[in-house]
């Protein structure tokens, strides 16, 4: 038996087929393996985009815990330092109600001894000059009462500025100071 030409095709067909089976099966095995590997890597990454981002959001979360701690520790501080001033001025102003009190108490007997010492200088048998001069001790009365009036007035203002600037001092202090 010999090899006819037509055999020899059919042989080469026959092997060119079984040649293109075996190469197309390894290329559909290449790129199934490539396209696994590609959905590994995929997914590898994934998941460290998705640790990231799980660890930034908690960070982010902590951040702000932290930042509403400590607004709320500096606005308690203020609220302390703002009712501290608050009990100082009303300090302050029932202090200055007192001393007004006083103070009335001690216009009104100068009053009265003044009028007590005019009406011993008018029978004294001293001479008599005009009304104002009839009464010194009067007009000296009136002018420490008026200037008394303007130091209880004067005072009562420093008082409630100054317990304002202490607690405006306060409040920048705790705003300031790292804790």
């Amino acid at each position: 038996m010999g090899v006819t030409p037509q055999s020899k095709a059919l042989l080469f067909l026959a092997s060119a087929l079984v040649i293109a089976a075996l190469v197309g099966g390894g290329v559909a095995i290449y790129r199934s393996g490539h396209s696994a590997g590609e959905e590994g890597e995929r997914k590898t990454w994934q998941a460290k985009w998705n640790e990231e981002a799980t660890r930034l959001a908690t960070a982010r979360t902590k951040a702000e815990q932290k930042a509403r701690e400590e607004e709320l520790r500096r606005q308690s501080e203020i609220d302390e330092v703002r009712d501290h001033a608050q009990e100082e001025i009303a300090q302050a102003q029932a202090d200055a109600a007192a001393a007004g009190i006083e103070s009335g108490r001690l216009r009104e007997q100068a009053r009265r001894l003044a009028a007590r010492a005019s009406q011993c200088a008018s029978g004294s048998g001293a001479p008599q000059g005009g009304p104002a001069a009839e009464q010194p001790a009067v007009v000296l009365a009136d002018l420490l009462s008026r200037a008394d009036e303007s130091a209880g007035e004067l005072a009562a203002a420093y008082d409630r500025a100054r317990a304002s600037g202490l607690a405006c001092e306060r409040a920048y202090i705790s705003l300031t100071q790292p804790h």
